[in-house]
C-alpha cells in the first residue's frame, strides 16, 4: 500500500501531502515536478527496495507513480522480451506503456493504481486495476485537477464543499452510489477505468478498459470437468504469482473457512516457509 497525490496547475504543499498520507507510505517519499505537474509518491517498498524508489522515470519522456503489485511483471517481461535496469514491476509498467502505449492494460495481473506522465506530449495516463481494488479520487474544476489516493488528502489539496444530494444515496444504500463522494467535483475512478488527460487543456478522456459483465457475457462452452480444471490450474497460477512478487515475507490469514485454507495450502506447496496466522475468537459464553 502506497501513497500518490498529484495536480495540474496547483502547486502541492508536500509537507500537507506527507502528513495526511504517511500511514500509507512510511519508507520513503518524493515528489517531481514538471511545467504545471506535480506528483508525490509515499512508498511502503515491497518490491525492489533498493531500487524501486518513486517517482520513477524512463529516458526524458515518462515518469510514473504506483500504487500496488503486478503479480505476472516478470512473465511480462519475457513474453515481450522487455529488459530493464531493475527488477520492479514499477519499472515494467513504463516499458509497457513505452511499447504499446494505454493498451498494454489487459496484459496485467495485478491490483493497481498508477499515474504516468508524458513530458513530451504534457499528458498524463491514469489507470486503476479491473476490480478497482486501489483507490483514486480526483477533483476537476475549470482551471486545475487534483488527484489522491484518499479523500482526507484530496481536502488538504484543495478547498471542498460537500455534496448534499449525494449523501440520499448514502442513506439508502450504506455507501456512495458508483463515482459519487462526498463532496462537490470530486470523483472516484471507476474499476477497470483509465484517464487521459491533457495538461495544456485540461481536456480529460475516460475510457472503460474492463468490465465484467463484458466478460461473463463471453460464451463457454466447455464440460465441467474442464471447467474444474481451468479453475484449479488458475488457481494455482493466481497464488504462485503472489508468493513470488514480494521481496519481504508473506503470510496467510486462516479464518477457519474452505477458501483461506485452501489457499494456504496451495501456497505451502510453492513456499516451505509460509506462515499463517489464525484469528483468535474470544467467546463471553462461560
Amino acid at each position: 500500500m502506497c501513497g500518490l497525490a498529484g495536480s495540474i496547475n496547483s502547486p502541492l504543499s508536500y509537507p500537507a501531502i506527507k502528513e495526511t498520507l504517511l500511514h500509507r507510505g512510511p519508507d520513503a517519499q518524493a515528489g517531481y515536478h514538471f511545467n504545471n505537474v506535480d506528483l508525490f509518491h509515499l512508498r511502503l517498498a515491497i518490491l525492489d527496495i533498493a531500487k524501486g524508489a518513486q517517482p520513477m522515470h524512463l529516458g526524458d519522456q515518462y515518469t510514473i507513480i504506483f500504487n500496488g503489485e503486478i503479480y505476472n511483471h516478470q512473465e511480462v517481461r519475457k513474453k515481450f522480451n522487455i529488459s530493464g535496469t531493475t527488477s520492479s514491476d514499477t519499472e515494467t509498467l513504463l516499458l509497457l506503456y513505452e511499447r504499446f502505449g494505454t493498451g498494454f492494460l489487459k496484459y496485467l495481473d495485478g491490483m493497481f493504481v498508477f499515474i504516468i506522465h508524458d513530458k513530451i506530449l504534457n499528458r498524463l495516463f491514469i489507470a486503476r486495476d479491473r476490480a478497482g481494488k486501489k483507490p483514486l479520487y480526483y477533483y476537476r474544476n475549470e482551471n486545475s485537477f487534483l488527484f489522491a489516493s484518499e479523500l482526507n488528502c484530496l481536502s488538504s489539496m484543495v478547498s471542498l464543499q460537500l455534496e448534499e444530494k449525494n449523501f440520499y444515496h448514502y442513506l439508502r444504500l450504506g455507501s456512495f452510489y458508483k463515482q459519487l463522494t462526498p463532496y462537490k467535483n470530486v470523483t472516484e475512478l471507476p474499476a477497470g477505468t483509465f484517464l487521459l488527460i491533457d495538461c495544456n487543456s485540461l481536456q480529460l478522456t475516460e475510457t472503460r478498459w474492463w468490465n465484467i459483465h463484458e466478460f461473463y457475457l463471453q460464451p463457454n462452452n466447455e464440460s465441467f470437468d474442464d471447467c474444474l480444471q481451468k479453475t484449479d490450474e488458475l488457481l494455482h497460477k493466481a497464488i504462485k504469482r503472489r508468493l513470488e512478487s514480494s521481496d519481504l515475507e508473506v503470510g496467510c490469514f486462516l479464518s477457519g473457512g474452505i477458501d483461506s485454507g485452501l489457499a494456504t495450502a496451495i501456497g505451502h506447496g510453492y513456499n516451505n516457509n509460509l506462515k499463517s496466522v489464525k484469528p483468535i475468537i474470544k467467546s463471553n459464553i462461560s
